[in-house]
């Protein structure tokens, strides 16, 4: 890993982690929400990254102590505190390969939901065997999408096979009619094989956390050539499309959105925005329902979208990549991680009494939780970061001033 490789992973995890904390506490909304996993933490921090062969075959210890959850995504680790479900080992999923040859059926509607749930049983069993275990699930299904209208470009065989199949089945119907009969067949199949897929997760696993992979999205990418123009706002006819995922946020325990990043929109407010968008619609979607708002965990990742070659898992698990990510743990990243975290505790005890997080009075605005570095400084201490100092009356105003408290249970 180079050095130039390290810069670019300096300043995207800077900025997708300030943005992260920021916009976690950075809701309208005030709905009582629950405590993610862990009690009177606000913000929890969670590295999924192929690095668990750093200690055991090149005796590098990552030094991830700003991390409160630390897993694989390696399918053969099991009895994880994040646990990924991919679409060969969660159940029977139905999805074309990229020969076009039907997996499983193919469509959600030409599959055995009562064999698909037996079988997400075994599973379940064998990925995470403590049935009381608390702990993060996410479900990382991408072959195609419970709204018809957002299955486009490759995704599009899912419209033509769920076409063909109904025309099958009914030769005396219009095109028109098999078109408008696909769609709902296909939307009420799709809906109710993840619903029902949520429903027993929660009830063979109650203490995890549930949730879909990049749901809810935002399709914000429209920022090519409009560099000047770009809001970073959803386009309306998304938050309708989500409106009519309210059956999905409502059964979810976890919302799981992504904020990977181009490098079109490295070191720009443009790609601030781009996260902020993206991540408060997760918040709006997170508070539809009666119930408790869910936490929402964004995905982001050290590298921009285009550029996924510059950080492969050899050139990370070789023995400069292990000692280059070690030390950004123990220098900048650690220091940031650490900073975020103790201002969010900060303002949660003190706007909170411990009892919840600290909330944005204004979504939009650039207020941050950050510590002050008047009254605070982080040491390394016998290899770890500690931060010394507490809050000065200036930090207390500016609290009560940009802030308000979201009560958890």
């Amino acid at each position: 890993m180079s050095i130039s490789h390290i810069d670019r992973l300096s300043w995207l995890l800077f900025a997708l982690f300030t943005s992260w904390i920021v916009l976690v506490l950075g809701s309208a909304d005030t709905k009582q929400t629950s405590w993610p996993l862990h009690p009177k933490k606000p913000v929890i921090i969670v590295w999924n990254a192929p690095t668990q062969d750093c200690e055991t075959q090149e005796r590098v210890k990552l030094s991830l102590d700003q991390v409160d959850i630390v897993s694989s995504p390696a399918q053969g680790v099991v009895g994880q505190a994040l646990t990924l479900f991919y679409k060969d080992n969660l159940g029977i999923y139905p999805y074309y390969d990229t020969k076009d040859t039907e997996v499983n059926g193919g469509l959600p509607q030409s599959v055995s939901l009562s064999q698909h749930l037996e079988k997400m049983s075994k599973d379940l069993d064998t990925y995470i065997p403590d049935h009381q275990a608390k702990g993060v699930s996410v479900i990382d299904w991408e072959e195609w999408r419970p709204l018809w209208i957002r299955n486009w470009s490759a995704k599009d065989i899912y419209r033509r096979k769920s076409r063909e199949l109904l025309a099958k089945k009914n030769s005396t119907l219009t095109q028109g009619q098999v078109a408008t009969a696909a769609k709902e067949e296909f939307e009420l199949s799709a809906s109710n094989f993840m619903l029902e897929t949520l429903k027993q997760a929660k009830s063979l696993r109650p203490n995890q956390l549930w949730g879909f992979y990049q749901f809810p999205d935002c399709y914000n990418h429209n920022f090519k050539g409009k560099m000047d123009s770009f809001t970073g706002r959803c386009p309306d006819v998304e938050y309708e499309r989500n409106d009519e995922l309210n059956w999905l946020w409502n059964e979810s325990t976890a919302l799981f959105p992504s904020i990977y990043m181009s490098s079109d929109l490295r070191s720009t407010d443009q790609g601030r925005l781009f996260v902020l968008n993206r991540v408060k619609e997760a918040m709006r979607v997170a508070s539809v329902g009666d119930g408790l708002t869910p936490p929402v965990f964004v995905y982001s990742q050290p590298t921009f979208r285009k550029e996924m070659t510059l950080l492969t898992e050899v050139e990370l698990l070789s023995l400069s990549g292990c000692s280059d990510l070690n030390n950004y743990f123990r220098g900048p990243m650690g220091r940031y991680l650490l900073n975020v975290t103790t201002a969010a505790k900060e303002c949660s005890q003190k706007l909170c009494k411990f009892n919840g997080r600290c909330l944005r009075r204004a979504p939009d605005s650039a207020v941050f939780l950050h510590l002050s570095p008047t009254t605070h400084k982080i040491i390394s201490q016998s290899g770890k970061l500690k931060v010394r100092g507490s809050p000065g009356q200036a930090e207390l105003k500016a609290f009560r001033q940009h802030f308000k408290c979201q009560s958890c249970t």
